[in-house]
């Protein structure tokens, strides 16, 4: 009997019992919470709430939220991981960190429960996504302390894949190690990288779609959630790609199925995720063990049984819409797309823009444009002036013809984003690298690309 599901009685459980199976289990963590940290119970004290009055999502949205910067901040005295680790260091066997485009990296612990339940919510998302036993996935993430890389390596393992831990950088070498492999393989690795080896290959000669790869999963950046960039991936390789979501502080969590129809939410019984509105910070309405179709908001997760590094409402800060009317998959889980960052957000002459959005405006003109870029902020809320939008511009494009691109390129997010941009052309290869794509600077406050 051919395997549907990872784990069929979670995946296709009532999202009523969902609900009740989560309720359930949140007690407990919260008492674990209130009992081993000084610092969510100073969380407790300030609600004025003790965790036995907490008995499900009503109650516990008196709770207030967690910031990342609060967590960064119990780090800052040189704390190994800081006050709220809950766990004792005889417990814990793994030490990584979130792998964020900005700010410092957050060192996060594991206990062996922690790592199993990680792996366990990215084989649901993986298996989702298409990934199974026999499979062999080049790891093309980072490998040096991030979450992104021996975690979520993890994750395919203990979904029965035979991982190759690449890591990143020395691209020509893995091509060529590619080429010289007779088996389908599958990669790993952010959106942008795909695209920026695809470049390399044609620079030593070599075919994607001629090497083998067969499938992608991808994480890490919102690239294929931008119209016409899975396609563009997917054209140049000959492979099949799938997205996955996640954040480190949880794991790799969420996975698109076969159907396509957003992401499936695969952190059944391990995660509580609330939906607030991003602006009034209230939570959405929550009702019959679903969320309203069609919701928009901000995710908020709290840690069902998480050990050594629990989160309790932590603001996600990334958009999300909602669906929940069934998938032709079967699973019951609710399903979402990413619209964007509400602290990638920003506001030129009183209109709110999204990089997403500035993203899905670039790819009507491929191939002229590779469809990479970068906003670069030089002024300081409030924005009266056109940002600088730095462009990849295709290496066989004529130098005259730069002036006419440009303009188009500036119509092109007038139209779609209501907003007019500076727009500066950069060689192709200036900006997608083999790491995580930053496509935000904040230039007033000293970032600059490296």
């Amino acid at each position: 009997m051919t395997r549907r599901y990872w784990n069929e009685e979670i995946e296709t459980l009532p999202r009523a019992d969902i609900a009740r199976l989560e309720a359930g289990r949140l007690p407990a963590q919260l008492s674990y919470l209130a009992a081993d940290s000084d610092f969510f119970r100073a969380k407790f004290d300030q609600a004025g709430l003790v965790p036995e009055a907490v008995k499900g999502r009503e109650e516990l949205a008196r709770l207030p939220f967690t910031e990342k910067r609060e967590l960064a901040a119990a780090q800052a005295d040189g704390s190994l991981i800081g006050a709220n680790l809950c766990a004792s260091l005889e417990e814990v066997v793994r030490i990584q960190a979130t792998g964020g485009t900005t700010g410092q990296p957050l060192r996060i612990a594991f206990t062996r429960q922690d790592v199993a339940d990680y792996s366990e919510m990215g084989a649901r998302a993986l298996w989702a996504a298409g990934c199974r036993p026999g499979e062999i996935v080049l790891a093309c993430m980072n490998y040096s302390l991030y979450a992104g890389g021996v975690s979520d390596h993890m994750c395919f393992e203990t979904l029965g894949a035979a991982t190759l831990p690449y890591g990143v950088g020395q691209s020509k070498r893995l091509l060529h190690m590619m080429a010289g492999m007779r088996d389908p393989l599958a990669i790993w690795a952010t959106p942008s990288y795909a695209v920026r080896l695809a470049e390399v290959a044609a620079e030593e000669g070599l075919s994607p779609a001629e090497i083998g790869l067969a499938k992608g999963y991808f994480s890490g950046e919102a690239g294929l959630q931008v119209p016409g960039y899975r396609e563009r991936i997917e054209a140049a390789w000959g492979l099949t790609a799938a997205d996955l979501y996640g954040i480190g502080e949880l794991g790799l969590h969420c996975g698109e199925c076969e159907f396509r129809t957003g992401f499936h939410y695969a952190s059944t019984g391990l995660v509580l995720t609330e939906l607030i509105d991003p602006e009034t910070a209230e939570p959405l309405a929550f009702q019959e063990g679903a969320f309203e179709e069609g919701a928009v908001g901000e995710f908020v997760y709290t840690s069902l049984r998480r050990r050594a590094c629990p989160v309790l409402r932590l603001r996600s800060h990334d958009l999300m819409q909602v669906f929940t009317e069934p998938c032709e998959c079967g699973r019951t889980s609710f399903r979402f797309k990413v619209l964007g960052r509400s602290d990638d957000m920003f506001i030129v002459k009183g209109v709110n823009v999204f990089p997403l959005a500035v993203q899905a405006a670039l790819t009507a003109l491929q191939p002229r444009l590779t469809g990479e870029f970068r906003i670069l902020l030089d002024q300081s809320p409030p924005i009266d002036t056109a940002p600088r939008i730095q462009v990849e511009i295709a290496r066989d494009l004529p130098e005259d013809a730069l002036a006419d691109l440009a303009a188009e390129t500036q119509a092109a997010i007038r139209k779609g984003c209501n907003f007019t941009a500076a727009i500066e052309p950069v060689p192709q290869g200036t900006i997608a690298s083999e790491k995580k794509t930053r496509r935000l600077y904040r230039t007033y406050q000293g970032e600059t690309p490296e």
